[in-house]
């Protein structure tokens, strides 16, 4: 008990912290590197939701990348057909994200593990020649361009700013969202259906509705990054939404922790940086490098970056704590012994 109440103040010193270094970036890098902070922050988005399906509900997908795709396309879609502004978009990016995932999830309600990754697999390969062959929508090649959101009058910055602002105002919101699916019944219910899906039934627990739930809600959370996505580039094509997205997604979400939020930002931050770097190393290495970078995270960290420090933590704990809790012992038992005194006296 006594080394909870010594961390949450820690705790919450490291998330104010974490809050604050994210929220005065533009101040701190130039515009390109908050750029590619936006697109982070709109990876991270996708991936917390690969992490609420795969890490808490133990659906292997490798589809994200087509959820994701699907959210920006209908964000321009809308943006340029109808005239619908930024936030009028976003419902109906993240409806229609949704719905694709689960109209995936009801065929894929029969399979788990390999057979349901190589389906999901088949979408993310089906999709981007698809995007190109249906150009009456899509506009196939040449893409489709529209304006980014101007910053309001009263913001401090400019457009780069205000756009990062944004993924991360938007970042924060799926963050609490996620949160608050984890902790409550919901989260319950999900790591039930994960951890034996025989007993979750047994208890009551309707595991088609839960796997389709799951399904339709990591969706969401890419058409939201999708949305994201859209806006802060002004165009979207299928060059952007290639078979390699779906597995950059995969990547992040084991390289950061698939049971955690921060493992998000964590894997987000390794597939928008690690490529970039490898190349400026060596452009003909560069996928070697990367490839290199993953599998030493992997044998460093095999429950991701997040799971590392938790055994991290875990084993300094005693050592952080332990002479906390024997001072403050140690000074209650002071005060405690005038008064033993006196009682003796009287």
């Amino acid at each position: 008990m006594m080394g909870s109440t010594h961390e949450r103040p820690l705790l919450t010193a490291a998330l104010v912290m974490v809050a604050t270094v994210l929220a005065i970036v533009p101040l701190l890098f130039p515009s390109f590197l908050v750029y590619q902070l936006s697109i982070a922050l709109t990876y991270a988005i996708a991936i917390l939701g690969l992490n609420l399906q795969m890490g808490f509900n133990g659906q292997i997908s490798v589809a994200q990348g087509v959820f994701f795709a699907v959210g920006a396309y209908a964000t321009a879609i809308f943006a340029t057909r109808f005239g619908l502004g930024p936030l009028a978009t976003l419902p109906i990016a993240v409806a229609m994200s949704a719905l694709i995932g689960f109209l995936v999830g009801i065929p894929a309600l029969r399979m788990q593990g390999l057979p349901l990754a190589f389906v999901t697999l088949g979408l993310a390969v089906l999709v981007p020649p698809l995007a190109l062959k249906l150009d009456w929508i899509t506009k196939g090649a040449t893409g489709i361009s529209f304006a980014k959101p101007v910053p309001p009058s009263w913001f401090p910055g400019n457009q780069d700013t205000f756009l990062y602002e944004m993924c991360l105002v938007s970042a924060a919101i799926c963050v609490w969202i996620a949160r608050r699916l984890i902790g409550g019944d919901t989260g319950r219910t999900l790591r039930a259906v994960r951890d034996n899906a025989m007993i979750a039934e047994s208890l009551g627990i309707n595991l088609t509705a839960v796997r389709l739930a799951a399904f339709a809600t990591s969706a969401a959370f890419a058409g939201f990054g999708g949305w994201c996505f859209a806006l802060i580039n002004g165009y979207v094509s299928p060059d952007s939404f290639q078979m390699t997205m779906s597995f950059n997604f995969l990547v992040g979400s084991i390289i950061g922790g698939i049971t955690s939020i921060a493992g998000a930002l964590i894997g987000a931050l390794f597939i928008t940086f690690v490529p970039d770097w490898a190349s400026d190393i060596n452009l003909a290495l560069s996928g070697v490098i990367y490839g290199a970078a993953l599998v030493v995270m992997m044998l460093l960290a095999r429950d991701g970056v997040v799971g590392l420090a938790r055994d991290a933590y875990a084993r300094l704990r005693p050592t952080l704590f332990t002479n906390t809790s024997r001072k403050s012992s140690q000074v209650r038992a002071a005060d405690l012994a005038p008064i033993k005194t006196q009682g003796r006296t009287s």
